[in-house]
């Protein structure tokens, strides 16, 4: 079974969470039999074809498309993606079932579809309505419609947890029967590495402060100034506490004054961006991992802190909710609530033996539940139901010189 994987982003160029769940999803599925491609945007000038660990992966030059927002340079790398690569690829390696990853490849997915005649499978990560809060302007109502159609277009479309089924069966009308609920997934064996614990505590504290840490992207929907509210009603209580905040955003430099009006800028750490190493060190190192975002289709960054042994405090809200079981695996805290979230921190701070427990048991259930190649078996045994439905289908690619 050949799988064409389109995506804008894959290891080692990210921007989320979605390059990583590809990356992690395609390499088990090649473990697993399938024989997974990858076409995706290269930066950089890195452009051709390679192979990583049983991937095959096109890049395509997207470096210099003259648009002024993001949408309309997502439609001319759509138009790249397909004259570049995808149409070559179909008509050279004979692909069985295309699999499209959000809305930014959307119209490449279901142009390459009605081409070739090949069944569409879509993994919709997030919706605009729930990283916006609603739809406000034309950009916004673009980026709505071309998720809808996706959906629409797709045989099966997949979820990764029961808020975004619910969420993408509301939003578009999508049947409920047509989407299926597929986790994401955490590569454990990626954080069991070698560091000094000192020397990179040191980096971003004073040996003797306790580590908050948070890591995404610096946006509305994740609630890195949620995080920061907490923050001074936390060191009321425990004064040696600092918070590590990792990643960039629209709100980064908002966030950095916000920290020095509140008076707590010398118990802040903004890293910016660094690399996947560096997190997982972090992350290890850390004496607590807070996830307060306000949206969150799932919550990769609470499962990597699960596969830590880092106790996690998370928002009580979306994919979140269904990771964590309260005050067994991890704290679930009120949405948007700084100051949940602080007492969440500070009982954590105060109490190795629960910061243990939580650690131990979140631990065991990700060993368990959420590696990888449970995730490809799942997503494998859906391909197969689209491939037994399209054999029997009449929607097949027609003899050359015929009329459809």
């Amino acid at each position: 079974m050949k799988v064409l994987h389109l995506a804008w982003e894959y290891p080692p160029y990210k921007v989320g969470g979605l390059g990583t769940h590809i990356e992690e999803l395609a390499q088990a599925q090649a473990q697993k039999g399938v024989e997974p491609i990858v076409i995706a945007c290269s930066f950089e000038k890195k452009t051709g074809k390679t192979i990583e660990n049983g991937v095959t992966v096109y890049r395509f030059d997207s470096d210099h498309l003259p648009a002024e927002d993001f949408p309309s340079w997502a439609l001319e790398m759509n138009i790249l993606m397909y004259n570049q690569a995808a149409a070559a690829i179909a008509d050279e390696c004979g692909v069985d079932i295309i699999h499209a990853h959000d809305w930014i490849v959307s119209s490449c997915a279901v142009s390459l579809k009605h081409t070739y005649r090949i069944p569409l499978v879509s993994t919709i990560h997030s919706l605009e309505v729930g990283r916006r809060g609603g739809i406000y302007d034309d950009r916004q109502t673009l980026i709505n419609d071309l998720e809808k159609k996706m959906a629409y277009e797709s045989w099966r479309v997949i979820a990764c947890s029961h808020f975004m089924k619910q969420s993408i069966s509301e939003t578009f009308h999508t049947p409920w029967d047509k989407i299926d609920v597929i986790p994401n997934g955490v590569n454990i064996a990626k954080h069991e590495i070698q560091f000094n614990k000192n020397e990179i505590r040191s980096r971003y504290s004073l040996p003797h402060e306790k580590l908050i840490l948070f890591v995404g992207r610096h946006v509305w929907e994740k609630g890195v100034d949620v995080a920061l509210g907490a923050i001074h009603s936390v060191l009321k209580e425990v004064p040696d506490a600092k918070l590590v905040i990792v990643g960039h955003g629209y709100m980064t430099d908002k966030c950095k004054a916000l920290a020095h009006q509140m008076g707590v800028g010398d118990k802040v750490c903004f890293t910016g961006y660094v690399d996947d190493w560096t997190v997982s060190a972090l992350t290890n190192s850390s004496d607590v991992v807070i996830v307060p975002s306000r949206y969150e289709p799932f919550g990769i960054a609470a499962l990597d802190a699960m596969a830590c042994k880092v106790p996690v405090i998370v928002s009580d809200t979306g994919g979140l909710s269904e990771i964590i079981e309260h005050e067994k695996d991890g704290l679930k805290v009120w949405c948007g609530h700084s100051e949940s979230l602080a007492h969440g921190i500070v009982r954590l701070l105060k109490d190795e033996n629960l910061r243990r427990a939580l650690a131990d048991n979140a631990y065991e259930k990700v060993s368990k539940i959420y590696a990888w190649k449970h995730v490809a078996e799942m997503t494998n045994t859906i391909y197969s139901r689209v491939l037994e439905e399209y054999t029997k289908n009449s929607w097949k690619p027609k003899p050359i010189g015929r009329e459809n």
